[in-house]
């Protein structure tokens, strides 16, 4: 069942399962709305140099084995 709020109240904080933190969710028409915090999408620089690493990595098993002698 859903929570109503008052017609004054313009936000509240609330579990948000994309940031997986508490924070501000706007507040429209007395039910609860989106997340006022900014979603980021994608992969940061770091995350894609390892990605690309890794890929390459893949592609080019024998590069990195170990010599036995």
């Amino acid at each position: 069942m859903t929570q109503h709020y008052q017609r004054n109240t313009t936000g509240i904080w609330k579990y948000c399962p994309t940031c997986g933190r508490k924070t501000m969710h706007r507040v429209d028409d007395r039910r609860v709305g989106v997340c006022t915090e900014q979603h980021v999408t994608g992969l940061s620089k770091a995350q894609q140099k390892r990605e690309e690493k890794r890929l390459y990595e893949e592609q080019n098993p024998d590069l990195f084995e170990e010599v036995k002698a």
